[in-house]
C-alpha cells in the first residue's frame, strides 16, 4: 500500500537533487561564458584562492563519463599555507609538496600509490604535467589547468 510517511524521504532527496543540479548548471553556464575554449584558460589574474579542495568537473568542456575512472573522480586539496597538497587521481592517492609561481603551479616530491590504473591515460598525463609545473587561472570558483597543450582541464571549488 502506497502511504506519504514512507515515499516522502524518496521525494525529498528527489527534489534535492534537482535543486542542486539546478545550482551546478547555474554555475557551468558563468564559466563557459567567460571567454573558455578547448586550448585556453580565462583570462584574469591569478590568485591565491587556490587554497580549497578542487573535484574535477570537465576536460576540455566535456564531462567525462562515470567510468572513466576506476576509483572515483579526481581531486584535490592544495594548502598554500604548509606548502602542500593531496587528493587522488582517480586510480592513486597522491601528495606532496606545492609552490604558487607567477600564476604556475610547482608540484615536488610527489609522492603516489601505484595502481594499476585503467583510466585512458589521465593519471600517466597529470603525473608528467605535475613533474614540470601547470599553469592555471580561477575564474567564478572553477580552476582551469592547462595539463597539456590544447586540453584544460577544469576543476570545481568544494568548500573545506
Amino acid at each position: 500500500m502506497f502511504s506519504i510517511k514512507s515515499s516522502l524521504p524518496i521525494m525529498l532527496a528527489c527534489l534535492f537533487a534537482m535543486a542542486c543540479n539546478q545550482s551546478e548548471d547555474k554555475d557551468l553556464g558563468t564559466a563557459t561564458n567567460s571567454s573558455t575554449t578547448e586550448s585556453s584558460i580565462p583570462t584574469s589574474s591569478p590568485s591565491t584562492s587556490i587554497q580549497d579542495i578542487w573535484v574535477l568537473d570537465s576536460i576540455n568542456n566535456k564531462v567525462p563519463e562515470s567510468n572513466y575512472f576506476s576509483h572515483g573522480t579526481p581531486y584535490f586539496d592544495f594548502n598554500l599555507d604548509k606548502k602542500t597538497f593531496s587528493g587522488h587521481t582517480g586510480c592513486n592517492g597522491i601528495n606532496g609538496k606545492l609552490n604558487e609561481v607567477n600564476g604556475k603551479l610547482i608540484f615536488d616530491s610527489l609522492q603516489f600509490s601505484k595502481e594499476v590504473c585503467k583510466d585512458k591515460g589521465f593519471e600517466k598525463t597529470l603525473l608528467k604535467a605535475f613533474k614540470s609545473g601547470v599553469k592555471y587561472n580561477i575564474v567564478n570558483d572553477r580552476l582551469y589547468m592547462n595539463i597539456e597543450p590544447k586540453t584544460v582541464y577544469v576543476f570545481r571549488r568544494i568548500r573545506r
